[in-house]
């Protein structure tokens, strides 16, 4: 279980966006650093939490959790093997901010260079800290429209122990 932050650093995407500086941090240590959406996120995820663990995308996808935020949330399913994610559903509004729906691409599908590695470190973070993570760093999409201020990152198990999908909520303010 890693409980570690991590300081961001500014990086432009390959489409020229730019991924900006902030800190990377366990959720139990950050909430209250938190906008309001991402601590609802959290708090309807917190509470599915099984005796011996994570909740599971089934116990997320039955209690429609956060029905309001469902626009911005994606989920990708973790590939351990190739140490890659794989989208697996987005929200319109997690599709709308990158120009295209994701799914069924992998991270490494849709990343490159120093953007990759920054995504990469968020989920490997999000999977190997217990509470998940939130991702302070600002991101400037290619959607000028949308600036990413927040992102939260919580693991989701199947078996309740070892992640095996991680949900995604970004935090955008709309110019």
């Amino acid at each position: 279980m890693q409980r570690v932050t991590k300081r961001g650093r500014t990086i432009i995407g390959p489409d020229g966006s730019m991924l900006g500086a902030g800190d990377k941090v366990p959720c139990e240590l950050a909430m209250q650093r938190a906008c309001n959406e991402s601590r609802q996120v959290y708090e309807a995820w917190y509470k599915l939490r099984r005796p011996d663990g994570l909740p599971s995308l089934a116990d997320w996808d039955a209690a429609d959790a956060v029905p309001d935020l469902r626009d911005s949330i994606l989920v990708t399913e973790v590939l351990s093997a190739s140490n890659d994610y794989r989208y697996l559903r987005m929200g319109k509004r997690a599709a709308e901010v990158r120009g295209y729906d994701s799914t069924g691409r992998t991270v490494r599908d849709c990343y490159e260079g120093e953007g990759l590695d920054f995504v990469l470190e968020n989920y490997d973070l999000a999977i190997g800290n217990p509470c998940g993570i939130i991702d302070f760093s600002i991101e400037v999409v290619s959607d000028h429209r949308f600036i990413e201020l927040e992102t939260l990152l919580l693991p989701l198990a199947d078996d309740g122990k070892t992640p095996s999908h991680v949900l995604v909520y970004g935090h955008y303010l709309v110019r």
